[in-house]
């Protein structure tokens, strides 16, 4: 008859709890020791690891900014179709900053209550090509992008507000136009904001503009052949 007063270290199996805790201990101490024998790889390994159940993990499916051999264009992001617009979204409805500058004006001019919305949106999307200061080349520059115009500078400053809208929604030269992707609300608090940067001082000389280095170039012709 098994007595109810078994000593606690012995389990059902009358096989004594320290000698099943020290098994263990053994064991982990050999597979450590193996893990270390190998330089413990699995915390450095450039390997995906083993994988028993993939579920959602892999699919069939590219990625945003990835290529696509789909397309023929092997573009993954697809192009909006010509003449739609996004549900409850809007085209906008200028070509030229001309058309812009004749019928808009900004409806938040002098509002300093939108400048810290305009200087989220602005580092949100803007900053990335322009950075923070809209004026100091960026990583995406570094690597080859085309350096964008410095928006403290003269050309920027005489730019209207409705002229900056304009490029921000429609785009200019390599810019992609962001009138869908920001609403007008928040762009016209893009164009406030920018108004702010440019108060900074210039922290870069700016290029003689075109007109004096025609002028230049044609009193040096004129020196060259003896002319006036």
């Amino acid at each position: 008859m098994p007595n109810k007063y078994e000593p606690w270290i012995m389990m059902k199996n009358k096989r004594p709890l320290y000698f099943t805790l020290a098994t263990a201990g053994i064991i982990v101490v050999v597979l450590f020791i193996l893990w270390a024998g190998n330089d413990f790889q699995a915390l450095r390994s450039t390997e995906p690891p083993m994988q028993i159940r993939y579920d959602m993990q892999y699919q069939t499916k590219v990625g945003a900014q990835q290529p696509s051999t789909f397309f023929a264009d092997r573009k993954t992001m697809r192009d909006h179709v010509p003449g739609t617009v996004p549900r409850n979204g809007s085209l906008y409805p200028y070509t030229t900053f001309q058309e812009a500058e004749a019928e808009l004006t900004n409806p938040v001019a002098g509002n300093r209550d939108v400048l810290a919305r305009g200087k989220n949106r602005f580092n949100a999307f803007c900053s990335p090509c322009h950075s923070v200061s809209g004026q100091d080349t960026t990583e995406v520059v570094r690597k080859g992008l085309q350096k964008p115009p410095n928006l403290a500078g003269a050309n920027a400053k005489s730019y209207s507000d409705a002229h900056i809208f304009h490029v921000i929604s429609a785009g200019q030269n390599i810019m992609p136009g962001y009138a869908d992707k920001i609403k007008p609300e928040d762009r016209w608090a893009i164009v406030n904001y920018v108004r702010e940067l440019q108060k900074a001082p210039l922290k870069y000389p700016e290029n003689a503009p075109a007109a004096t280095a025609a002028v230049t170039d044609t009193a040096s012709a004129a020196r060259a052949t003896g002319g006036n």
